[in-house]
């Protein structure tokens, strides 16, 4: 959780929590029943050595051990769970382990204290001993705590222990009685119910501090690299609740409580919770007495927690008064971070000091600077950039990222690359970025990553299968990416791509009430994506008032894109086209300023689309030879990096503009035959995408074109499958012959 001691953590950040002793953890009785077993099971493993006729194997110590970790890292719990658990068949124990357990607690009642003195003086020879094995590891560090903890204990303290102790075993003892089978599902152990943790009477602590840090520290690790495997929000929240009973100063778990609302977008406990872990920093810095503080890191978490629900204005306030404090105390690395969100909230400020880039032999700084060039690349991409140099930059970002193993920033670069080669046109490259990225095998200290490089890999491979047609697999893979990034704020993105990809699939079938929904349940996550979309909707249901009302809206906005903002201008052509008011020069000016914003921010796919819109005009203007100059320049980059919208549009314009050159009908003919396939090819992919209307366009050329050649037979052939398709999926005239 600490900025300065893990580079390597994204998102969210915290200062330096000091390196002062923690606090002595209170010795409950759970406690000693865990270490009875220890001293239980070293009995048993030499009478095993000295007796060979007792069975004591590998597999017997193996899940001791196991168990003995879980009893560890995990919070205290009745002696009824811990009994069933001894007998569960996944961390049961040997049978003459247990007995002699069972004859060590029953020895407490009836013999006295002095149990608890030998346990002492067991403990004494143990962690003396320089050649015992639990000198070191875990379970060494937990009897030496244990000792030190006893050691320090008063006669009255002790004594109060050994009654706890009796209590605990007897209402464990009674508990078992009534329900002999209880906990024989180890799952159970893993979830850890709240209801089955033992919760003694008097002021003993359930978790230990020990105990505390390692689950804020796991499941802040899970929530940034596999949230899969973290704990639901619910659950997670109960077991801060506890956390925070048991330890109210402890400002990490309320971090993490943070972090948990803000992946359930709950905005007034996160903010809440925020206030309360640096709160309660403050608290601890001021009993260490120590002088540097860095509120500038309170500063800057609000700021991101203002930036993940789009409140712009206030984040950039946060963000100034964190770049104040931050100077004020030399904190580079909050600078960086700081830099970093400014980057990615105001585009008007992309630039990056290189010579912070020189400063990578720091490690504390990696992790931030390379932030910096990723924020950097994006902001620059939108401006007009080159690309080679951006790749460039890029590339450094790579390096950096794979000289320390930061396994985030490195998927999150591959991921970025894919979404410029998208941004320039080049889809099937950036289709192999992201397969590269899945295909990567993203493992830090044996855990594998899947974080926001990965969603963003999927939703890639999402909108590709869906532009190729290949609804029902895009269906797969979103499903497969809802199961793995089930919540906030990696959701929105896939949530975007499915309301996308839904509008894009009803307005393809012509289901317009579908199609509205889901272009409406878009704009609260991409607002100018869902612009663009209605817009498309408004033009394939010939709604021209509406269409240039949106349009109007969307081009007047100068916070849109150079992307988005050429997709408008294209689309403003073709509602200018369909308008009759319009003059053919009309289209060509707003043509032409779309084609000088793909020309400037080297828009390759988006200018091919240009060009295309081009030769109809053309084409519409009785200029097929410059028509077919212009469909030639275009064809090559649509064929290979289009969807097959796209394509089967540009093989039928593409048709269109050979036949037109030709003069006589003899010409003609001999060119039809090399047409038929193309044309045959357009039909396939409008009909995988079920646009049966563009089909029928298709059908209505190839009949009109040999009822002109005088070919009845062919004129026929085409005529009945208008027929037939238009029996079975009937389409108002004036949709017919409309290029969009």
């Amino acid at each position: 959780m600490s900025a300065k001691k893990e580079p390597e953590t994204i998102g969210f950040w915290l200062p330096f929590q000091g390196s002062s002793a923690p606090k002595m953890d209170i010795l409950t009785p759970h406690k000693l029943a865990v270490v009875f077993l220890i001293q239980e099971y070293l009995s048993l493993k030499k009478t095993a050595e000295e007796t060979p006729q007792l069975e004591f194997t590998a597999r017997d110590r193996r899940k001791f051990c196991l168990l003995l970790l879980k009893l560890i890292q995990y919070p205290d719990m009745a002696y009824k769970d811990l009994y069933g658990l001894l007998t569960s068949p996944v961390y049961g124990i040997h049978r003459a382990h247990l007995e002699e357990f069972e004859k060590l607690m029953k020895m407490l009642k009836t013999v006295g204290i002095e149990i608890l003195f030998d346990l002492y003086t067991v403990l004494e020879k143990l962690v003396s001993d320089n050649a015992s094995s639990y000198q070191v590891g875990i379970v060494g560090l937990y009897l030496r705590r244990v000792f030190v903890t006893l050691d320090k204990m008063n006669f009255p303290e002790f004594m109060a222990l050994y009654r706890n102790s009796i209590a605990y075993y007897e209402k464990g003892v009674r508990a078992v009685q009534i329900s002999s089978s209880a906990f024989s599902n180890s799952e159970s152990f893993m979830k850890l119910d709240a209801q089955a943790v033992y919760k003694p009477g008097n002021s003993s602590s359930k978790w230990s501090t020990k105990q505390a840090e390692l689950f804020v520290a796991q499941q802040s690790t899970l929530l940034q690299n596999n949230e899969m495997d973290a704990l639901k929000p619910k659950e997670m929240q109960t077991r801060l609740n506890e956390i925070i009973h048991d330890h109210p100063l402890y400002s990490q778990a309320y971090f993490l409580s943070y972090m948990n609302s803000v992946r359930v977008r709950d905005f007034f406990n996160a903010v809440d919770a925020l206030h309360r872990s640096f709160d309660r920093n403050t608290l601890n810095s001021m009993a260490l007495a120590q002088d540097s503080k860095e509120y500038q890191y309170s500063s800057l978490n609000l700021a991101i927690l203002h930036a993940q629900f789009n409140h712009s204005e206030e984040a950039l306030a946060s963000l100034r008064e964190c770049i104040m404090l931050a100077q004020e105390n030399s904190d580079k690395i909050c600078l960086q971070l700081a830099h970093s969100w400014l980057c990615l909230l105001d585009p008007s400020k992309p630039h990056f000091s290189e010579k912070n880039i020189a400063n990578k032999e720091l490690i504390t700084l990696v992790h931030s600077i390379s932030l910096g060039i990723q924020s950097l690349v994006k902001s620059s991409a939108a401006t007009g950039y080159t690309p080679a140099k951006l790749f460039e930059v890029l590339l450094k970002s790579d390096i950096l990222n794979c000289q320390t193993s930061m396994i985030d920033l490195i998927a999150n670069g591959i991921s970025e690359r894919a979404a410029l080669w998208a941004m320039y046109g080049k889809n099937e490259v950036s289709s192999l970025c992201s397969q590269l990225l899945l295909n990567s095998d993203l493992k830090s200290l044996g855990k594998t990553y899947n974080g926001e490089g990965i969603c963003q890999a999927l939703c890639s491979l999402v909108i590709w299968l869906a532009l190729q047609g290949e609804f029902h697999l895009a269906l797969i893979v979103l499903k497969h990416t809802r199961e793995r990034f089930p919540r906030y704020p990696l959701s929105k993105s896939w949530m975007t791509v499915d309301h996308y990809i839904s509008s894009m699939q009803a307005i393809f079938r012509g289901e317009w009430s579908d199609a509205s929904n889901a272009c409406y349940q878009l704009y609260t996550l991409d607002k100018h994506l869902s612009l663009l979309q209605r817009t498309r909707l408004a033009l394939a249901r010939l709604n021209i008032k509406s269409a240039d009302l949106l349009l109007r809206k969307l081009l007047e906005d100068d916070t849109v894109e150079p992307l988005n903002r050429t997709r408008a201008l294209l689309l403003n052509a073709h509602l200018l086209t369909m308008s009759k008011t319009t003059t053919k020069m009309e289209v060509v000016n707003v043509l032409n300023e779309a084609l000088a914003i793909a020309n400037k921010n080297y828009l390759d796919y988006e200018k091919a689309l240009v060009e295309m819109h081009f030769a109809h005009v053309l084409l519409a203007m009785k200029l097929p030879h410059q028509a077919l100059k212009s469909v030639r320049t275009c064809l090559e980059n649509i064929l290979a990096n289009g969807g097959i919208y796209d394509r089967a549009k540009v093989l039928f314009l593409f048709v269109k503009c050979i036949l037109a050159v030709e003069q006589t009908p003899a010409n003609k003919m001999a060119k039809i035959g090399q047409c038929v396939p193309m044309l045959e090819q357009a039909v396939e992919h409008f009909q995988k995408l079920e646009c049966y209307v563009k089909v029928k366009d298709v059908y209505i050329f190839l009949a009109t074109f040999f009822h002109e050649m005088q070919m009845h037979e062919e004129r026929n052939k085409y005529a009945f499958k208008y027929r037939q398709i238009e029996e079975q999926y009937p389409t108002a005239r004036e949709y017919l012959d409309i290029f969009f």
